[in-house]
């Protein structure tokens, strides 16, 4: 409870006019009265006129002309520290208790090497757009939604067909191809028919539905190829096998695509195998209408995932 002194000594404070306050504070700072006049976005003769207005009500001379040199008086001297501290605190309290735009969060549950090997490196474009949206994220690798309510959105690598979920497919059909770092690609001679190549070290993704069985099938059902010398759980292992050179992998286009670009690893055949499995965006139905996630969504439309596949 605020007392009845207190009151009349804030009914009794003697505070000069706000913009004669500024008008001097930055004419002094700047030691110009143009200068000032450019960073308040008002002539100069408005702030000639709002310090002469300072002046009176100070009583007081605040500068003085020495030829066309603009130096303070000894009082002002004195005032000016105490009003440029009294503005930037005032300016920094004012922007953290209402200027900063209220950061919203994304909860995100994403297929594990998708953000690892494809979302991650194009992460800093989103936030430079968007910097109002904080992620989080939630790694997996089930092939299914989860029952988790809290999460906004998930991308899935896939089947569909999940029943009460509002799911697309991101991108275009998916695809397998078949690659190898440059040095393998030296090592052996992928000129040789396809009986030769099947015998080639390779390298394996495990959890697919898909292999390396269907792969030459596709050529030849009874063709006899010999089995991965080295199976991973996850693709970003899998891709950082064959970036060393230790055998060609069968992988998904898109989380190939940037390997690719960069020469890490090189296409070693040019047949492609459609992929069952595909990336799917799950929006989650209770949060259907939230502006972050169509925001989210079309960032990735904007994406080259999104508008082409290798």
């Amino acid at each position: 409870m605020v007392s009845s002194k207190s009151n009349q000594s804030l009914n009794q404070r003697r505070i000069p006019p706000f913009k004669a306050l500024r008008a001097f504070e930055s004419a002094a700072r700047h030691q110009s009265f143009s200068a000032a006049a450019e960073e308040l976005n008002v002539t100069r003769a408005a702030v000639s006129q709002q310090i002469k207005l300072l002046e009176q009500y100070l009583d007081s001379k605040l500068f003085e002309r020495s030829g066309t040199k603009l130096e303070l008086t000894e009082h002002a001297l004195d005032y000016l520290p105490l009003l440029t501290d009294t503005l930037d605190n005032l300016s920094l309290g004012t922007h953290h208790l209402f200027g900063q735009k209220k950061r919203q969060t994304l909860k995100v549950r994403v297929a594990q090497s998708f953000c690892h090997i494809w979302l991650l490196p194009r992460l800093a474009d989103f936030h430079r757009n968007h910097p109002d949206i904080a992620l989080e994220f939630y790694s997996t690798t089930n092939l299914y939604p989860s029952n988790n309510n809290t999460v906004d959105i998930e991308i899935v690598n896939g089947y569909g067909n999940w029943n009460g979920c509002d799911y697309e497919i991101l991108g275009k059909k998916e695809e397998w191809c078949i690659v190898a770092s440059p040095q393998f690609l030296k090592e052996n001679d992928f000129e040789l028919d396809i009986e030769n190549i099947a015998l080639f070290p390779k390298i394996e993704t495990l959890g697919y539905s898909e292999g390396w069985k269907d792969w030459f099938a596709k050529h030849d059902p009874t063709l006899f190829y010999t089995e991965p010398m080295m199976q991973f759980d996850s693709t970003q292992l899998s891709i950082e096998a064959a970036i060393q050179g230790l055998g060609m992998l069968m992988a998904k286009s898109v989380l190939v695509d940037d390997a690719l670009k960069q020469g890490t690893l090189k296409l070693a055949h040019s047949m492609r195998m459609p992929s069952q499995s595909q990336h799917y965006l799950i929006r989650n139905v209770t949060h259907y209408n939230a502006k972050k996630i169509d925001t989210f969504r079309d960032w990735l439309s904007s994406c080259d995932m999104l508008e082409h596949n290798i």
